[in-house]
């Protein structure tokens, strides 16, 4: 069984959603929170040292230099208006593609994924996305597949999310992936998260 954590870098870039960095950091944390071991060891890494502003106008920071972390095992990519923005940060985009031969396993959640197939971390996979941007993503890269009615998906070494309010549930696959299918179900009764079952409901009103 591994001992050491797995390292994680979180890119951060201002007017990214909130939801997508705290959901599954918030996942990480509470694996294997009850024998006092850390599953994940998060670093929040910019194109530039210092803080971020989100959507929600919560500054998260301060991130470190890219070069920091050149070897990271996890990347997170968040979405929100800010990733649309990266796309032209030949910076981030070069560090991402740079370490996309060694990562183990690339998350992105919504928009985040044009960065991630910007940068080649998508080829040929399957991603959770909007029919709003199956498009923009088959035009950074022909070979991935749009999926517009998953909420995640699971794919060689990238796990993807279409909205950020799965971004718990992408957190939950990548603990299943990593840990195990068990880790993840204790760790979403410790959340109090229904995972591993149908969690949406659609209820039809019939005519009084």
């Amino acid at each position: 069984m591994r001992t050491r954590p797995y390292r994680l870098a979180v890119i951060a870039f201002d007017e990214m959603d909130l939801l997508d960095v705290a959901g599954p950091l918030e996942v990480f944390s509470t694996a294997g929170r009850k024998w006092n071991w850390r599953a994940v060891k998060a670093e929040l890494l910019a194109s530039e040292a210092g803080t971020r502003v989100t959507r929600a106008q919560l500054e998260l920071g301060p991130a470190r230099a890219l070069d920091s972390c050149k070897d990271p095992e996890l990347i997170l990519i968040p979405g929100g208006y800010g990733a649309r923005r990266a796309l032209d940060d030949a910076r981030l985009v070069e560090y991402l593609t740079t370490v996309r031969q060694t990562v183990t396993l690339t998350l992105s959640v919504g928009l985040g994924s044009l960065l991630a197939a910007r940068a080649g971390l998508l080829r040929g996979a399957r991603v959770a996305t909007t029919p709003a941007l199956a498009a923009e993503l088959g035009a950074l890269d022909p070979t991935i597949v749009a999926d517009t009615s998953a909420r995640t998906s699971n794919a060689a070494r990238c796990l993807t999310a279409a909205h950020n309010g799965s971004a718990i549930d992408l957190g939950l696959e990548a603990v299943a992936l990593l840990l195990g299918k068990s880790q993840a179900l204790g760790t979403a009764r410790d959340l109090g998260y229904a995972w591993g079952t149908e969690t949406l409901s659609v209820e039809i009103l019939k005519p009084a």
